[in-house]
């Protein structure tokens, strides 16, 4: 296990430093789907492009208690095997030089031996490897994972359309109930 962690985040660290600029000597980015990857790769490729964000934090009666600008980019890596997407709070184009920004970076690829797929997320307030499994149908995306705080999630991306989609986290609490934490509401960037 320690091997996969070091060489995911290694994956990581290339693939983020590819993000910024250097994809012409990496040669990482895609930029179409492989015809030859998994047919749910086509659910994931619904978010590829460049999104502005409304982040929002919520209490479990569902109020909103904060509420942040981001932007979250997502392209084909690997070959058009893998979709990756790096979230950035606040926006670029609004942080000031005394801002530190959080980054958030995602790697996803389909495992067919699971019939799931698998992805890995770090961040720079974590600065901890995540490890998800999602499964995916046209209409919805739902990733599970366990965070570097021990707590049960689930991840949600739904009404997927063209030009915006929503997201929710959820936790679980007492075993049984799923309570929404997060929300996500994104539009295509200009």
């Amino acid at each position: 296990m320690q091997i996969i962690k070091k060489t995911a985040f290694s994956l990581l660290i290339l693939l983020t430093f590819h993000a910024h600029g250097q994809h012409d000597t990496l040669g990482l980015l895609s930029s179409e789907m492989n015809i030859n990857a998994s047919e749910t790769t086509k659910d994931w490729g619904k978010l590829v492009g460049n999104w502005n964000i409304v982040f929002e934090a919520v209490d479990e009666s569902g109020k909103v208690q904060q509420s942040f600008e981001a932007e979250w980019n997502w392209f084909y890596i690997l070959d058009g095997y893998a979709i990756q997407d790096v979230f950035i709070l606040p926006p670029r184009n609004l942080a000031k030089k005394t801002d530190s920004p959080f980054y958030g970076v995602g790697v996803r690829i389909f495992d067919e031996d699971t019939n799931k797929w698998q992805s890995v997320w770090v961040d720079t307030s974590n600065k901890k490897l995540e490890f998800r499994e999602a499964t995916s149908t046209a209409e919805q995306i739902t990733m599970y994972q366990t965070n570097a705080k021990g707590e049960k999630l689930r991840i949600t991306y739904f009404d997927m359309a063209p030009s915006s989609f929503e997201w929710k986290q959820e936790v679980l609490v007492d075993n049984k109930n799923w309570v929404i934490t997060q929300l996500i509401h994104a539009k295509k960037a200009s």
